[in-house]
């Protein structure tokens, strides 16, 4: 088990991804980076409601390379091409990680939002069903600060 948002987590979310990815077929050929933006709301213990915490992911022919927090919000450059980026509130994101809400609810209502190309990842379902369930429930995660859904 490891503490939510620390190193040793962030690896075990990898770990559990490229797991789960290692039998599959017909996974995209694509690098694809994906920025998440997790902004302080106040109701998360895990970010402070007047800041942010920012991660940087690249998925390799559907295989995590690695997962990690960044000090700012990613942009794109010469060497890195956003394909996607989540934001949302840190309370969302927590109960995302904790299982107590769906992360594709959440997106398709608007409270985690997603930019980037949609009909991809309509076309990539299983393999975007698996990336999630693997940060959902891949990883034993320990709560420090109490757990969601806050009261």
């Amino acid at each position: 088990m490891a503490d939510v948002y620390t190193p040793e987590w962030y690896d075990l979310v990898k770990e559990a991804i490229n797991n789960r990815v290692a039998g599959m077929d017909g996974l995209p050929p694509e690098t694809l980076h994906i920025a998440v933006d997790i902004e302080g709301d106040g109701v998360s213990p895990y970010v402070d409601e007047a800041s942010s915490r920012h991660f940087l992911i690249r998925i390799a022919k559907g295989a995590c390379e690695w997962y990690r927090e960044v000090d700012e919000a990613a942009q794109s450059t010469d060497e890195i091409k956003l394909d996607y980026r989540f934001v949302g509130p840190a309370s969302e994101f927590d109960a995302v990680v904790g299982g107590v809400i769906d992360p594709i609810d959440a997106a398709l209502g608007g409270v985690i939002k997603v930019r980037g190309d949609m009909r991809f990842l309509m076309r990539q379902a299983e393999h975007v069903q698996v990336l999630l369930d693997a940060y959902t429930h891949g990883v034993q995660t320990d709560w420090p600060k109490g757990e969601p859904p806050y009261a």
